[in-house]
């Protein structure tokens, strides 16, 4: 009987997981085709794992000093608290515009990947020789700024991960990722290397290697 009882929760828990996989791989298509495409500059590369398989990274971090009002000062417990509006910039890329708590107007919002609270100043900013002191003083000065960062797995198939991996060593300069916005969540679709999809032309390579 509790052999049975055993089988019958096993069972149940796997049904569980796969409809919890199911639904998350259906709202992953439907952002994919009824989503907002984006673009921001990265930097991409190959990470292989092989514990969760070949992907391609894109980083991206972008900043912005529209922060809500009751945030007059910096406070590290407000990380991953904020919610981000994107906005087309120039060049067919787009760029985080305010951070706010929830979505405060028209536009469109996202859930980032992580966000975090800091002074507009970086510590790469620092002169040379300027004493920490003196330099803290300017970076309090400098005011604050919200960093959000999107999404940065695209997962490739492993015939085409080498020549992937080729591109992005040879071709990552001007990187692009392209992301599908939608109901507030984001998901990665591609990187772009000189305004062509990698996966599109590491397909190519992998023909032309062929031949």
């Amino acid at each position: 009987m509790n052999k049975m009882k055993r089988t019958t929760l096993i069972a149940l828990v796997l049904a569980v997981q796969g409809l919890a996989l199911g639904w998350l791989i259906l709202r992953y298509e439907r952002i994919v085709v009824q989503g907002v495409e984006v673009r921001f500059p990265c930097t991409a590369y190959d990470p292989y794992d092989p514990l969760r398989g070949r992907y391609l990274r894109a980083t991206v971090e972008e900043w912005t000093t529209t922060l809500p009002s009751s945030v007059t000062n910096l406070d590290y417990g407000l990380k991953n608290k904020f919610v981000v509006r994107i906005e087309p910039a120039t060049n067919g890329l787009w760029r985080v515009a305010e951070a706010a708590f929830e979505p405060t107007k028209e536009g469109v919002w996202v859930r980032p990947k992580s966000s975090r609270m800091d002074y507009r100043l970086s510590s790469r900013e620092r002169r040379k020789e300027e004493p920490w002191k003196d330099f803290e003083k300017r970076r309090m000065a400098s005011g604050l700024a919200v960093a959000a960062t999107f999404p940065d797995r695209l997962f490739v198939n492993e015939k085409l991960a080498p020549a992937a991996e080729r591109l992005l060593r040879e071709k990552s300069r001007d990187a692009v990722a392209v992301y599908r916005v939608l109901g507030g969540r984001i998901v990665l679709t591609d990187i772009e290397l000189n305004g062509k999809s990698v996966l599109k032309w590491a397909r190519e390579d992998g023909k032309e290697g062929v031949k």
